[in-house]
């Protein structure tokens, strides 16, 4: 019986991993994978629902947050649209509880990632510096611009794809016992820096910023070896400067200005991406103070944000304001957004905790594993940069799958 459950629990470990690799295919099929997630865990051990009220602190919290989105959503003026929204979401919830439990009860999980799909991994990152030089990639997808989108084609989010798989990579590695710590350390740094080249080709610029110190950070803390981090920092100096981004025109250095079309047809007016995302903000901010208790409810801002009583200027309305706290305060009020930020203040305190644990400690291989996943969680909620939309299901499934791996990660005891 108890290998019939470990079998099982194999089986939930690749549908979950699948669930994160199939948003190179589209998202129906990630979200296929998701429910069928799910329903795996359920059938897996019938005591398995007893997770989904037996929580954690953290866990608890999370919980509060999907149970506050659904019940407000009766509320919103456009009352059917939020609450399938929000009901919808909930999946979330349930993979999280999901793969939390598999990865805290059984060790299978990053054996599987890293047998087989750290394969599709580096193919992922080799296809897009293939397609770089050639302006093709390996199934012949024709790229033209400055920017890489390699498998995605025109969904332009290699560079994201990469900085939230990054993570689970260097663990599956981090967490193999069949070679030695030099080996390791090698592979470690060399898809650190395929990572790290990827996401520059890409374009993303929020996501090559914000990767940098990511990367820098943990690299800094995996490698106590100082001789082995000045390696690692020449390496990717050179390779950086070998790029010449001044003459291979990425996106990443060029102007931050953009021309926009004007409405005679004569010449167009140049813009600052900083002047979309104020306009963005700006509608935000005036939805949450029409509403500042309980917001006007989940994915409501695509439709709010035309009313002539929130629009601002000429950017002021798109499908979500391209900021997590500003979403959450327009479409969840003050009450939603503490809940929020209870949740990352949950993490950032539980970072610092962590690191001075590992300070005293630094052989201790569970503190640094941790610190892998958490801080690549943290640094994704910056305040102050563009995000995608929290309530999308891209989104979705790289939060919860990372939170899922941080918390099932500390609730396990390690031999």
């Amino acid at each position: 019986m108890k290998t019939l459950i470990l079998n099982n629990y194999k089986l939930l470990s690749l549908l979950t991993i699948l669930t994160f690799f199939t948003i190179i295919v589209g998202t129906a099929i990630a979200n296929f994978f998701l429910l069928l997630s799910i329903i795996t865990f359920l059938l897996i051990d019938n005591k398995n629902y007893i997770y989904f009220y037996k929580l954690d602190n953290f866990s608890k919290i999370l919980a509060l947050f999907f149970i506050y989105i659904l019940i407000t959503s009766f509320f919103a003026e456009n009352e059917f649209y939020s609450l399938k929204k929000a009901f919808f979401y909930l999946k979330f919830f349930f993979f999280f509880i999901a793969l939390k439990i598999c990865i805290e009860k059984h060790v299978v999980f990053f054996d599987i990632f890293l047998k087989f799909i750290l394969p599709i991994f580096l193919i992922v990152l080799l296809d897009g510096l293939f397609q770089s030089v050639f302006q093709f990639n390996l199934i012949g997808m024709i790229n033209n611009t400055s920017r890489i989108s390699g498998f995605f084609g025109d969904e332009w989010i290699l560079g994201s794809f990469v900085f939230h798989v990054a993570p689970v990579a260097l663990l599956s590695i981090f967490f193999y016992k069949n070679i030695t710590n030099k080996i390791k350390n090698i592979f470690l740094v060399i898809l650190i820096s395929l990572s790290i080249i990827v996401i520059y080709i890409s374009g993303e610029r929020t996501i090559f910023f914000i990767s940098i110190i990511y990367f820098f950070t943990i690299t800094a803390i995996i490698f106590a070896n100082k001789k082995l981090f000045i390696l690692f920092f020449a390496i990717f100096v050179i390779t950086i400067f070998a790029l010449n981004p001044s003459g291979k025109n990425y996106r990443i250095f060029k102007s931050f200005n953009f021309n926009y079309p004007s409405k005679d047809g004569t010449v167009p007016t140049v813009f600052s991406t900083f002047t979309v995302y104020k306009d963005l903000y700006s509608t935000a901010f005036k939805m949450f103070l029409d509403k500042k208790l309980i917001g006007h409810g989940v994915q409501s801002f695509r439709i709010k944000c035309a009313d002539k009583k929130f629009f601002t200027n000429r950017f002021g309305c798109s499908t979500h304001p391209h900021n997590y706290y500003f979403q959450v305060l327009a479409e969840n009020g003050i009450i939603g957004f503490l809940i929020f930020l209870s949740i990352i203040l949950f993490l950032t305190k539980d970072f610092v905790f962590i690191f001075l644990k590992w300070l005293k400690n630094k052989k201790d291989t569970k503190n640094l594993a941790l610190m892998i996943i958490l801080l690549n969680i943290i640094i994704s909620f910056t305040p102050i940069i563009p995000t995608g939309n929290i309530y999308s299901s891209i989104s979705g499934i790289f939060i919860f799958f990372k939170l899922a791996l941080y918390v099932g990660l500390k609730l396990k005891r390690f031999n």
